[in-house]
């Protein structure tokens, strides 16, 4: 399922994809920027990866994660710290970066020129966001060959 949506919209449909998927697990994924945390702010019962995760993290740890500028390799070593300390429960849809265990995915997809205003508003680096980006949609694409998986893509509108 596809679907373009306003945040109003967004909402809705993942409240929908939710009731729907009561019993299995299910990771939200998207850059950063994109709406996520506001989103999970609104949605009762959801969870935030980096809620999760930050609690967890050393100093050193915490301060790898946010070097400047993201690349492949921070994104490797904070893949691995997600998936051995954060895990994706049943009723309780997970907001995050990373894809975590889960039957279900929903791929928050916003274009290029809307994810350079977010990160603007925000003091965000865009090269990151699109670096990130990136990341999840060569995840996405790669496990979209999973048929045992149920895959839902909302591209974001505002």
């Amino acid at each position: 399922m596809a679907a373009i949506t306003s945040v109003q919209d967004t909402i809705n449909i993942l409240n929908a994809i939710f009731e729907k998927h009561n019993k299995d697990r299910i990771c939200v994924l998207g850059t950063t920027c994109c709406g996520k945390s506001t989103l999970h702010e609104q949605i009762p019962g959801t969870v935030d990866m980096d809620k999760e995760l930050w609690p967890q993290l050393s100093k050193e740890e915490e301060a790898y994660i946010c070097t400047k500028p993201w690349t492949k390799e921070i994104g490797e070593f904070t893949k691995r710290l997600v998936k051995e300390r954060v895990t994706v429960k049943a009723g309780h849809p997970i907001f995050s970066l990373i894809l975590l265990e889960c039957e279900v995915i929903v791929y928050l997809d916003i274009s290029d020129e809307l994810l350079a205003e977010h990160c603007k508003k925000r003091g965000s680096a865009f090269s990151d966001a699109k670096n990130v980006k990136d990341a999840i949609e060569n995840t996405w694409n790669n496990l979209r060959k999973n048929k045992n998986l149920v895959f839902y893509h909302l591209n974001i509108t505002e």
